[in-house]
């Protein structure tokens, strides 16, 4: 018996199915890729991450004395609202009732530091569908003592003599 020969055909058909399977693919790959760097921080977003948190204390901060900084995560956007409406002073009096009241809805981490105090860079854990930080510090001196960041955004906070202070970071 003669031996077969391939069908020719076949193998035609099948070579460029795989090129174009392999160009869909990587022009797939491309436009992720691409579209990937602007969504990456709704994507963090919609199933939670870790936020990347460095902290510098001036030697002189807070008029020489201990700072309270509360790092709020909102969940609810209507909360958003009303946190940005209360100044830090508020914030630190009615915190233990606010946490009651909106306990599904927020999450507070805080922390004391004294001034020149070294902080090692924090890392903030955050679930799904945090729609914004609110950052709190407990200063002696007037204002409002707040900020509000992306759940997304690395930051460097710096607590001043009489402020604080944000910057993002890459």
């Amino acid at each position: 018996m003669a031996a077969r020969r391939p069908h020719w055909r076949w193998f035609t058909m099948r070579g460029r199915f795989a090129r174009e399977a392999v160009a869909a693919f990587l022009g797939a790959a491309i436009v992720l890729a691409a579209a990937g760097c602007s969504m990456t921080h709704k994507v963090r977003s919609a199933f939670g991450g870790m936020l990347p948190v460095q902290v510098t204390v001036a030697p002189q901060a807070n008029e020489d004395s201990p700072v309270a900084v509360d790092l709020v995560v909102v969940y609810d956007k209507k909360l958003v609202d009303e946190l940005l409406k209360m100044p830090a002073s508020q914030w630190f009096t009615s915190k233990a009732q606010f946490m009651a009241d909106h306990d599904k809805q927020i999450a507070v981490q805080g922390w004391e530091w004294v001034p020149g105090q070294k902080v090692d860079p924090l890392t903030i854990d955050y679930r799904a569908g945090a729609k914004t930080v609110v950052l709190f510090a407990d200063y002696h001196t007037d204002g409002d003592h707040r900020f509000v960041v992306q759940p997304q955004q690395p930051f460097r906070l710096i607590l001043a003599e009489r402020e604080m202070t944000l910057e993002k970071i890459q």
